[in-house]
C-alpha cells in the first residue's frame, strides 16, 4: 500500500520523520528529523525566496514536492556532497576533475565543455544545476546559448533576466543562489569567480561551495566578506 505525502507543520509535540530530514538537507539546517521552529522558519523564507507573497511554515504535498525539485537547492547540496568528499582536481593544478568529467559526460554536456582543462568555478556550479535538471544550467552546458565557463557572461545573461537566470539583491538572496565575485571592483572583468550560496548572508559574511578553489583546485566551503560580492543571482 502506498504511503501519501503528510502535511508537514509546526505542531506540539514536534513532527519527526525522514521526511523532515529530507527537507532540512535541502534547506541547510540540522538534519535531526525534527520538524521545529528553526525548520519552520527555514520553510517560510524559503517560500518567501521563490515569490510566496504571503508564506507560512506548513509544506502541504504539492509545497514539499516544489521544494524537493528546486533546482538552486539541490545544486547546493550536491556540491556540499563534492566538498565532503573531497572531490579534486587530478592530477592537482591540471583544471581537470575526472569525477565531473565523467558526470557531465552522463548529462550530455557539449563535447567542448565536458573534458574539462579550463578554470571550472562556474562549470561546477552549473554541472551542479544540470544534475538538478536545470534549465539554465542546459542553456549553457547543453546547448551553447550562452558561455557558461565565464562569469562575466552569467552576469550579463542575469542581469537580462535570459536564459531563466535573474539577478536577486543581497537582501533576498538565498542558499544555492549564484554569488558572484569580483576581486577587483576597480579594473579587469566585472565578475571574476563564482560559487553557490550556502546560507543568506549574516554579519557582512557570505558563506559558499565552490569549485575551482585553492591552490590545487578543490571544491570547498569557503567564507568571504559580502563587499566582494558582484552580485547574487538566481537559476532554475
Amino acid at each position: 500500500m502506498d504511503v501519501q505525502p503528510r502535511t508537514i507543520r509546526l505542531v506540539s509535540p514536534f513532527m519527526q520523520g525522514p521526511d523532515v530530514a529530507e527537507v532540512q538537507r535541502l534547506l541547510g539546517v540540522d538534519a535531526d528529523g525534527v520538524f521545529g521552529p528553526i525548520t519552520a522558519g527555514a520553510v517560510a523564507s524559503w517560500k518567501r525566496s521563490r515569490g510566496d507573497e504571503e508564506p507560512t511554515s506548513e509544506l502541504a504535498p504539492p509545497d514539499r514536492e516544489r521544494l524537493l525539485d528546486d533546482v538552486p537547492l539541490r545544486a547546493v547540496q550536491l556540491m556540499e556532497h563534492w566538498a565532503a568528499s573531497d572531490v579534486a582536481e587530478e592530477p592537482p593544478r591540471s583544471n581537470r576533475v575526472p569525477m565531473l568529467v565523467a558526470l557531465a559526460k552522463r548529462l550530455a554536456v557539449a563535447p567542448a565543455y565536458s573534458g574539462m582543462g579550463y578554470p571550472w568555478c562556474a562549470f561546477a556550479a552549473l554541472l551542479a544545476a544540470l544534475a538538478a535538471d536545470g534549465e539554465s544550467a542546459a542553456s549553457g552546458l547543453r546547448s551553447r546559448r550562452f558561455n557558461p565557463l565565464y562569469t562575466p557572461a552569467i552576469l550579463s545573461a542575469a542581469k537580462d533576466n535570459e536564459f531563466g537566470l535573474s539577478v536577486v539583491h543581497a537582501g533576498t538572496a538565498f542558499r544555492g543562489d549564484l554569488v558572484l565575485f569580483d576581486w577587483n571592483f576597480a579594473g579587469g572583468d566585472p565578475v571574476d569567480h563564482v560559487g553557490r550560496l550556502r546560507a543568506a548572508p549574516t554579519n557582512g559574511r557570505v558563506h559558499t561551495v565552490d569549485g575551482n578553489s585553492g591552490a590545487t583546485g578543490l571544491v570547498q566551503l569557503r567564507e568571504r566578506a559580502l563587499q566582494s560580492v558582484r552580485a547574487f543571482a538566481r537559476d532554475s
